[in-house]
């Protein structure tokens, strides 16, 4: 047992008692108000007390459960003058839960196959994880109690301040870490909720702070539960209704958290320099283009394919001029969240005396893509991959996830879904041409060279 740090002498009885797990009862179980079959034979279900549970049974995976809980919230709590409200969220479990201190459960929980995380979105919090049908009623109570009566005990704290020491201290360490620290507040013009704060914030939150931040979510917020997997729905049904079914009642709809949704991205396009500690020898060049939000689904896809063209002819380009085997990195990302905001990147890791000629040829590639069709045997090697990927998607549990897991809260994903193919498939070359010279032109680019600290040994 846990007594400040101190180490107790555990009696028979507190033995007996770290074996059980002291979250059975929750309340009544509770009823289900609407009961419909959705879109891919999703069962899409919701409770009295608001909880969404969307059900896909398949036999892909034998004994095995994908289990997945969205909660309201997620970075939405994070404002311009709270920007770190969440950030000390990931600590939440080692704070264990009122009846059990984190190691406690490490001792209950042994030989079961449930998970206890919880990570933060950027509208939601999400918990879950792998299960088997045997585990699967703990899984659900753990899940219930996780929500209902989290511990906040202090070792939580003292974990995520030892994390935090650890992730300033390699901050600098190589091209990568540099770069991933500071290119949200380059982007948006050091928008305190994407830029990295003083480490010395971080080390002041505490789970005093996170329960004022987020405790009204975890008691009020609308919950969507998914599982996917072996099991048999009329089962399983019971079994939510007696844990997360029973809370207390929700609001039934996640909220549009209308007045935290606005992302800017820099007027300013002058070059910008990070320094890393790391090797003298590496180096990255990066250009970034802001384009649009995700609404528009037919410009999705024809970004989606763009990428896939850029990174087949960047690495072609790179290779022939440099004569390396540089792999160039190419996203393109259409925010859900932020409205009107996206972005498109190109990046290239490369050697220190190749930063001029490697941003010159990716610079060329793509001024290429927006004056020239793209030729065929390219958007051939470009294009079936993407085809595959939707041929492949519901042959796994996790692939079923992706879609069942907000199949109530933004069933746009699933139609979106059914009608990609079709719309990858149709893309010309002229539209992908003529959506890159829309948002890639050479002068509207954000340029970024991540190089060695000056002076730093080869």
């Amino acid at each position: 047992a846990w007594n400040g740090g101190m180490v107790m002498k555990l009696t028979r009885e507190s033995e007996a008692k770290l074996g059980t797990f002291d979250y059975t009862d929750f309340g009544p179980p509770g009823k289900v108000v609407s009961d419909t079959t959705g879109p891919l034979g999703i069962r899409e279900i919701v409770f009295a007390n608001g909880l969404k549970l969307d059900l896909k049974p398949t036999d892909l995976q034998k004994d095995r459960i994908q289990v997945s809980l969205h909660i309201d919230g997620g970075q939405m709590l994070d404002t311009k003058e709270h920007p770190l409200a969440t950030a000390m969220s990931g600590a939440l479990p080692v704070g264990g839960l009122g009846k059990h201190s984190y190691d406690e459960l490490q001792t209950i929980l042994a030989g079961h196959a449930v998970s206890f995380g919880f990570g933060d979105g950027e509208r939601i919090f999400r918990m879950g994880g792998m299960t088997t049908p045997r585990d699967l009623d703990l899984q659900l109570e753990l899940l219930a109690a996780a929500i209902s009566d989290p511990g906040y005990r202090p070792q939580g704290e003292a974990q995520y301040r030892r994390n935090i020491e650890n992730y300033f201290a390699q901050l600098d360490a190589t091209p990568n870490s540099a770069l991933s620290s500071k290119l949200g507040g380059i982007e948006s013009d050091d928008d305190p909720r994407f830029t990295l704060q003083p480490k010395a914030e971080y080390l002041a939150l505490s789970f005093a702070k996170l329960k004022q931040a987020i405790g009204g979510r975890l008691d009020h917020g609308a919950l969507e539960l998914a599982l996917v997997g072996d099991f048999k729905p009329n089962e399983v049904i019971p079994m939510v209704a007696k844990t997360l079914g029973a809370l207390p009642p929700r609001e039934k709809d996640f909220l549009p958290h209308e007045d935290n949704r606005t992302r800017t991205f820099t007027a300013d396009r002058s070059l910008r320099v990070i320094r890393h500690t790391g090797p003298a020898d590496q180096a990255i060049v990066l250009s970034t283009w802001p384009t649009e939000d995700d609404t528009n689904f037919d410009d999705v896809m024809k970004l989606e394919l763009l990428q896939r063209v850029a990174d087949v002819e960047l690495t072609d380009d790179l290779r022939e001029k440099l004569g390396q085997t540089y792999s160039p990195g190419v996203s393109a990302g259409e925010s859900r969240t932020w409205h009107g905001y996206g972005t498109f990147t190109i990046s290239a890791e490369v050697a220190t005396k190749d930063v001029e000629a490697a941003r010159k040829a990716m610079l060329a590639t793509i001024a290429r893509l927006t004056t020239q069709p793209i030729d065929a045997d390219t958007l051939l090697r470009a294009r079936q991959p993407l085809l595959e990927a939707y041929d492949n998607a519901l042959k796994t549990n996790a692939g079923w996830m992706n879609l069942v897991a907000n199949a109530q809260r933004e069933p746009d994903r699933i139609v979106r879904f059914t009608e990609g193919k079709a719309k990858a498939q149709a893309i010309t070359p002229a539209e992908l041409q003529a959506i890159a010279a829309k948002y890639l032109q050479p002068d509207k680019r954000l340029e970024i060279d991540v190089l060695p600290k000056e002076g730093a040994a080869g």
